[in-house]
């Protein structure tokens, strides 16, 4: 194990990465996340604008960056782990279950969507293993290449102590670090040390692409999120000064400020207040009064909707997602409009599917399963969230099983929206009834040998 001063100069390192890729709102995940709060750089304002104009600007922030992560994240939701050849789920599977996967999962794929990268822990713990998903943010790891499946090592910041103390968690090869930055600042002091015993830095990484950069499916939509408030903004302001009819009047003597003590001495006067409730009048019968077009905002509309088709088609999202504007469709029509999201998270289930399989096998390492640990025939299985009708899938499934000859039993795994617990209960329901149906056939059989057994003397 190394001395504290080694441990004490690798957390300093690490932690300032993560703060150079996380700290500056200007940039990288620290600008993603400032976004997908909704707090976006404002359409451009001239120097010394109105309190007014700004607060359109401000009001013209439509954030759409939050449900396009959230799309792809609710089709994304591990349902089950098998071993090769088998229809039942894995020993491993016990500890998702325990660890209370079927929730916190989506911190790991929301943060690999959202920032490129995620990291999920796995460390003993007296039950079952310790399986925790870690917050995109706050957790920052180090790769000698970065094709290595594991990483040299890794950084977690947690939160504060009651002392106020800021406590980091390092992560090496050999053990679990605990470090504290005191409260005020100072110098960073290892805590304690606790071996892990599993001989590798136990932090598996989840990422949104295994070529090139890891940034994520929201850093290339920012640009356009600008542009669609910028969109918002220009139709907000030809609502609040253009699309009232402004007036105009001829033939009127101007006043101009008669107070001889006044600064505005000699100045014009407007001698009408414009407003929609407002009439003008004159006594003056050479006076002529008319009034301008009003702003036309469906060149505005337009460009807004193209602006979010745009952002749709860059984010392989259908575009009735984001505008709502496809009604009353049938279900293979929405199955084709969802087909281009449909291959895109088939990808990331390929993607995702070897970082859970890789959890669940270090799992089994740290509970000192060695066989499931080598077992790499072990598959993860994801839940079937595709659009589909039901009518038309179970016609279909039934044609397999009839025609093709297909087990009953493997098509109910394509029935959208089962579960393995539901398939499950389902073939104990069928072990049951079998049991009645022989139960049955056995009694009906001794019934119908009854007679013929009864009727034998009387032949004789």
């Amino acid at each position: 194990m190394p001395a504290d001063g080694v441990i004490v100069g690798l957390a300093e390192e690490l932690i300032g990465e993560h703060a150079t890729e996380t700290g500056n709102p200007h940039k990288g995940a620290g600008k993603v996340a400032r976004y997908l709060r909704g707090e976006h750089d404002l359409p451009y304002a001239p120097r010394g604008a109105r309190a007014e104009y700004r607060e359109i600007a401000r009001k013209s922030v439509t954030n759409w960056l939050p449900l396009i992560s959230e799309t792809y994240v609710k089709g994304l939701f591990v349902d089950g782990f098998r071993a090769g050849n088998s229809h039942e789920n894995a020993r491993p599977w016990a500890y998702w279950q325990a660890n209370r996967l079927d929730a916190r999962q989506t911190i790991a794929t929301r943060g690999a969507l959202e920032y490129g990268a995620s990291y999920v822990r796995v460390l003993r713990a007296p039950k079952a293993p310790s399986i925790r998903p870690l917050p995109a943010l706050s957790t920052f790891a180090q790769f000698e290449d970065d094709g290595d499946d594991w990483p040299l090592h890794g950084i977690h910041i947690l939160g504060k102590s009651t002392d106020g103390d800021q406590l980091y968690d390092l992560y090496d090869a050999t053990a679990v670090h605990r470090l504290a930055m005191p409260k005020g600042g100072g110098t960073l002091r290892v805590v304690s040390s606790a071996a892990h015993g599993l001989g590798v830095t136990p932090l598996v990484r989840f990422r949104d692409r295994l070529d090139g950069e890891n940034r994520g499916i929201i850093t290339p939509l920012l640009t356009l999120q600008d542009r669609i408030n910028e969109a918002v903004f220009s139709l907000l302001i030809a609502l609040q000064y253009a699309s009232f009819r402004q007036r105009w009047a001829t033939g009127l003597a101007i006043p101009t400020v008669e107070d001889p003590d006044s600064p505005l001495f000699g100045q014009p006067v407007e001698p009408f207040q414009a407003a929609v409730d407002r009439l003008w009048v004159t006594d003056n019968h050479e006076a002529k009064f008319g009034s301008f077009d009003q702003t036309d905002v469906s060149g505005h509309l337009e460009t807004y909707g193209s602006g979010v088709r745009t952002l749709a088609a860059i984010a392989q999202l259908s575009p009735h997602v984001l505008l709502g504007d496809l009604v009353n469709l049938s279900a293979d029509a929405l199955a084709a409009a969802e087909a281009s999201t449909q291959r895109k998270i088939g990808e990331y289930e390929t993607i995702f599917g070897e970082s859970w399989e890789q959890v669940l096998l270090l799992a089994a390492l740290a509970d000192g399963d060695t066989e499931s640990a080598n077992d790499d025939s072990a598959q993860i299985r994801w839940r079937d969230t595709e659009a589909r009708s039901m009518a038309a899938t179970v016609d279909a499934l039934g044609k397999m099983v009839q025609m093709l000859s297909v087990p009953a039993e493997a098509a109910w795994e394509r029935i959208p929206g089962v579960t393995d617990q539901d398939i499950k209960r389902w073939r104990e329901m069928a072990k049951s009834s079998d049991g009645l149906t022989q139960l049955a056939a056995q009694l009906a059989r001794r019934s119908e040998a009854t007679p013929s057994t009864e009727a034998t003397p009387e032949a004789a």
